[in-house]
């Protein structure tokens, strides 16, 4: 029993000794590289519209208004852009005896803008509307209203500020706010969505006075937006 036990003591030591110790390795060498990048502003960039549901969508549905679907996109080129603004529709209707509120047909208007100078200087998008007329024929009284806009970016990704928005009513000529972007806010894309029911749309409406529209007559009417390099 003795030499049983004095053998089972020497093989656990020897195990101990030369297997169980990690040796440690010696750093021989070292050196250091170096990662670069550099970037330009956005110069001639065209900046496609993004899907105003769903930004992060890679796959944009064409046409991307179905009440507007040779609508593609402004075209224009950066670093500084109004990328795309929806053309609005309210169709065909029965002239009535009182003033009558017409719900846009589009599901998702929106108005989109670019900034790619990689200053963050800011930007303010503004808008103006004519009256709606055909010929000498006009509208009188009617007034545009744009509520309930919502702001995104055109990448849920986008660490920049957000810009902000205003509501609107157009019952001039005068300029109207849309989105302003204070400096160092409003970088990359951004967009302002006023979205609701598809063809009977409450966030955008014409509101007309009884007794002024006339049979058989389209009235039509400009919207201008206009995009500064600098906040408000």
């Amino acid at each position: 029993m003795k030499k049983s036990s004095y053998i089972i003591t020497i093989v656990a030591l020897a195990s101990f000794a030369f297997g169980g110790a990690k040796v440690q390795a010696a750093v021989s060498s070292t050196h250091t590289s170096e990662n670069e990048i550099n970037f330009i502003a956005g110069e001639g960039v065209v900046t496609p519209p993004v899907d105003p549901t769903n930004p992060d969508n890679p796959n944009v549905p064409k046409p991307l208004d179905p009440t507007d679907p040779e609508n593609q996109g402004t075209g224009q080129t950066g670093p500084l852009s109004i990328d795309y603004v929806s053309n609005i529709k309210f169709g065909q209707h029965k002239i009535t005896g009182k003033d009558i509120a017409y719900k846009a047909l589009n599901a998702n208007p929106f108005v989109q803008v670019t900034d790619l100078r990689g200053a963050g200087e800011g930007w303010h998008l503004s808008a103006k509307m004519t009256e709606f007329k055909n010929g000498n024929k006009v509208l009188k009284g009617a007034s545009l209203a744009f509520k309930n806009g919502v702001v995104k970016a055109g990448s849920s990704s986008n660490i920049s500020l957000a810009p902000t928005h205003s509501e609107m009513l157009f019952t001039n000529a005068d300029s109207r706010p849309v989105m302003n972007a204070k400096d160092k806010s409003g970088r990359g894309t951004w967009l302002t969505t006023w979205s609701g029911t598809d063809q009977a749309n409450e966030a955008v409406q014409l509101n007309v006075i009884a007794g002024t529209p006339e049979a058989n007559t389209e009235y039509t009417s400009s919207i201008t937006w206009e995009l500064e390099d600098a906040p408000k």
